[in-house]
Formats: C-alpha cells, sequence, structure tokens
C-alpha cells in the first residue's frame, strides 16, 4: 500500500512472491519535484470517497469471485520435468515458482491461503475520485492509499514498462505454428483448450529413431504451452470460456520475444480496469431499487473481478 509519507511515513509491507527487480519507466512512473505536489492527486483537505461513507458504514455486503487459479502453480510443478522446470523457471514468469507452497499447494496446514473477498470489498466501498486514469485511491482510516503500477510491479517482479508499438503484434501474429500444431481442430480457442493441450502435453512421450530430437522439441512446445496456461490461467485470471488472444498464441512461440515482453503492464491493465470497473455506488442503488424483502442486508451483492487482483489484496495487507 502506498500513501502519502507526510500521513504515514510507515514502511511497505514485504511480498510473499520472490521477485525479480523490474525496470520502471520515467513515463510511467514519473517523479515530480518536491516543491510541486502533483495537483491531480486526491485532495488532502477535502478527503471523500464515490460512495457515501453513511452506505459502507450501515454495510454493504457483497460476495466476490475471481477467475485467479493460483493451484495452476502447483499443476505446473508436479507435471513438468525437471529440465522443462528449470526452461520455465528461466522465464519472464519463473520467480513465481518460488511462492510459497502455503499460496498453492496449502503448505503444512494443507489450506491454501485463497483470495480475501471480503477484505477487497471494504477497500472498495472506500474508493477515493481521481484524476488518474491507471490509478486507485482509497481511504483508510482517514489516510489516502494508493495502487498503482508501481505497488504491481514490486509485488509481482514482472516487467511494468510501456508496450511496444503495434508493428510488434503484426510481426507475431504470422506466427501461428502452436495454434496449427495443437489446435487443428479450434476455432475459438479458450482457456480450457490450453488446460487440456497442456495436460496432453505433459503424458505425450516420443518414440523412433529420432526420439531425443522429437522429445527435446517437444519439451521446448511443453514449457511454450505452460507458459501460455500460466498467463492466461493465472495471471490475466480470465473465463475459462473466453477466447484466447490470437497475439498471444503467436508471441509464445517465440521465447525471446515473449520473455521481453512487459506482461506486467497487460496484467495490471486488465486487473485495474476490473477493479474500476466496479461502481459500488450503483450498485448500492440497484439493491435499493428490489422489492424490500432482498434488499440489504438480508441479499448479498455478487461481482467478478478479472486480471490478477491477488495483488491488489496483497499490496493492502
Amino acid at each position: 500500500m502506498a500513501t502519502e509519507t507526510a500521513i504515514n511515513p510507515s514502511s511497505p509491507t514485504p511480498s510473499p512472491i520472490q521477485h525479480q527487480s523490474s525496470p520502471m519507466e520515467s513515463e510511467i512512473n514519473p517523479a515530480a519535484p518536491p516543491s510541486q505536489p502533483e495537483t491531480n492527486l486526491p485532495e488532502l483537505r477535502n478527503l471523500r470517497t464515490i460512495l457515501d461513507r453513511k452506505v459502507y458504514t450501515n454495510k454493504f455486503p457483497a460476495k466476490i469471485t475471481v477467475k485467479e487459479q493460483l493451484q495452476i502453480l502447483a499443476e505446473i510443478k508436479g507435471a513438468l520435468k525437471e529440465s522443462e522446470l528449470e526452461l520455465f523457471r528461466r522465464s519472464c514468469f519463473g520467480h513465481f515458482l518460488d511462492l510459497d507452497a502455503g499460496w498453492t499447494e496449502g503448505g503444512k496446514t494443507g489450506k491454501r491461503n485463497t483470495f480475501a473477498g471480503q477484505y477487497v470489498h471494504f477497500l472498495m466501498l472506500r474508493r477515493m475520485p481521481t484524476k488518474k486514469k491507471r490509478e486507485l485511491w482509497f481511504l483508510v482510516e482517514g489516510n489516502p492509499a494508493r495502487f498503482s503500477i508501481d505497488e504491481f510491479a514490486i509485488v509481482t517482479g514482472l516487467v511494468c514498462t510501456s508496450k511496444p508499438f503495434l508493428a510488434l503484434e503484426e510481426k507475431v501474429k504470422l506466427k501461428d505454428r502452436i495454434q496449427d500444431e495443437y489446435f487443428k481442430c479450434t476455432t475459438q480457442i479458450k482457456v480450457d483448450d490450453i488446460q487440456k493441450a497442456f495436460r496432453s502435453l505433459c503424458d505425450k512421450e516420443e518414440g523412433g529413431k529420432k526420439k531425443a530430437e522429437k522429445e527435446k522439441d517437444l519439451t521446448t512446445d511443453r514449457v511454450k504451452i505452460t507458459l501460455l496456461y500460466f498467463l492466461e490461467g493465472v495471471l490475466l485470471s480470465a473465463d475459462p470460456k473466453r477466447n484466447v488472444s490470437t497475439f498471444h498464441m503467436s508471441m509464445v512461440d517465440d521465447l525471446d520475444m515473449f520473455n521481453s515482453y512487459p506482461w506486467g503492464t497487460v496484467v495490471y491493465d486488465t486487473t485495474v480496469d476490473s477493479l474500476r470497473g466496479k461502481d459500488m455506488a450503483e450498485k448500492y442503488l440497484e439493491c435499493l431499487r428490489k422489492p424490500p424483502h432482498k434488499q440489504l442486508p438480508d441479499v448479498k451483492e455478487t461481482y467478478t473481478l478479472y486480471g490478477f487482483p491477488f495483488t491488489f489484496q496483497v499490496s493492502f495487507s
């Protein structure tokens, strides 16, 4: 959680993810001179939230669902061979393998650390208005607290620089080998299809005279499909029935290009768009428009978050 140092000078809480350092470009994290504070930050003299405080003090229950599946990481660890895990570890997502088992498998207690929906909802009700399009601000115990790409990069260790020009997307769209080889009968590839391909490849063994050569190619493809599975199933936490981007499918066939791409920016934008799109004030009014017997606090509102909202929770922990 980032707060104004003049209000709350406490140091940031360490992340449970042992992340890699990520370069931050100046246009993403501009440094304002100390003598000239940014004018588009929440007004400190008149702190207010988008939703009237009377609403959340009188309770506004809700149920949050997420598509994020951290247990996929445990599946990856159990399915890949040592040589394949080493290739994955050298990728842009490799540092996630060091995530404590308690977050993916349950650890010694057998109970996995899960998404704290009510805690996140508590923060969502306290969101503050701001002119910054790529940041979210919240009023927590009278102090303004920020969630931006800076905090996201610290928690995840992903590269969060600017996205390259569209010319790159046009270039990689020419590469469709992965799609042609592993998804021949599928015109619209979904996350479920990526999962099936991953499990099928992990069970496959090559034979014949050129076994060693084929196995090497198969090993590389296993890692490529694994990277795609992790990206779509964990970081972007897409709906299993949603179509997977053909750009992502093409990009993963070039590991050098894939590993240097700023996936952190892609994931952050998806996460913030999902959080920003939840209009708590409108949802509250919807509750009031319901018949009396279905109004608060008896009936909980429900909404779904996409992207990697787990980092949002960790940032405020």
